[in-house]
């Protein structure tokens, strides 16, 4: 799930360069290729998140410490969108170029973690917490995890019913 949701942050992206185009790929094979990219994971995602709550897979979470992470979609936005959507993609050796850096950009997301960021979320009035668990309970777990809610923030003892969207993403009931 972790790669369906890093390859559905990059949706954005692939919707742009579909209607930018490039002239080294004709739109007969470019265009339908970058949809693809883009609805795949996001429609994968959507599937995961109507399935949990069809099946109610729910977790009640309890916030000891927590995070608001909303700068990270500015970051996601500028460090990773912009920079791609400008890149040239009018010669073999560019596109391979731009094709390389967006696959480390996609192991940077995996391995940090940051596959929670999302522009279908911010949309949506999700806000991105990073919460901490109790390290006293012994039921709770010790690893951070990510619940996205639409409050402006949680307080420490809040208890959140949360929908599970991967082992390290919940979305709140």
């Amino acid at each position: 799930m972790r790669l369906v949701m890093v390859l559905s942050s990059m949706a954005p992206l692939f919707l742009l360069w579909a209607v930018r185009g490039s002239s080294l790929i004709p739109n007969l094979y470019f265009i339908p290729a970058c949809l693809l990219i883009a609805v795949v994971p996001t429609a994968l995602l959507l599937r995961r998140i109507q399935n949990a709550k069809s099946t109610n897979d729910c977790q009640m979470k309890i916030v000891y410490h927590a995070d608001d992470h909303k700068d990270h979609i500015l970051v996601y936005l500028f460090a990773t969108l912009l920079p791609f959507y400008t890149a040239d993609l009018q010669s073999y050796r560019e596109f391979g170029a731009t094709v390389l850096a967006l696959a480390f950009i996609v192991f940077l997301f995996w391995h940090l973690n940051m596959h929670y960021m999302n522009l279908l979320f911010a949309i949506q009035g999700y806000r991105v917490f990073t919460v901490t668990p109790d390290p006293q309970d012994a039921h709770g777990g010790k690893a951070p995890f990510i619940i996205l809610a639409k409050r402006t923030a949680l307080v420490e003892g809040q208890k959140i019913e949360t929908y599970r969207l991967s082992d390290t993403v919940f979305m709140e009931k």
